[in-house]
């Protein structure tokens, strides 16, 4: 379960981030995942929330916001949606795709309350 060890990291970020206790409380950290990145948003959701527990974010919250797979064809240029590695271009049929989005995960932002 890989969740857990992205769970420990995005804890890492999050606490290097946050505010010193008396300045707020952290309530959620905001999260981009790419759908193609293989990532389980409910076992990374449930992961976070057992670790979470003894430290500055005990009452944070992920919030996830899935950013879609977008690929473009190196035949006819062609920018397209795809939900998968084996997409091919709907325009050319080619096979030879660069992906643009869809692997990330990235720490966008905390959420801060006093």
């Amino acid at each position: 379960m890989h969740e857990l060890s992205i769970a420990n990291s995005v804890l890492s970020i999050a606490e290097k981030a946050a505010p010193a206790a008396n300045d707020g409380t952290v309530s959620a950290v905001n999260l981009q995942i790419g759908a193609l990145s293989g990532i389980e948003t409910d076992a990374l959701t449930f992961a976070f929330s057992v670790i979470r527990e003894d430290t500055l974010l005990k009452h944070a919250v992920l919030n996830i916001e899935i950013i879609p797979g977008e690929a473009a064809c190196l035949q006819c240029a062609l920018v397209f949606a795809i939900e998968g590695y084996s997409s091919a271009c709907p325009q050319c049929g080619s096979n030879a795709i660069r992906i643009q989005k869809g692997k990330e995960l990235k720490v966008i932002s905390l959420t801060v309350e006093e």
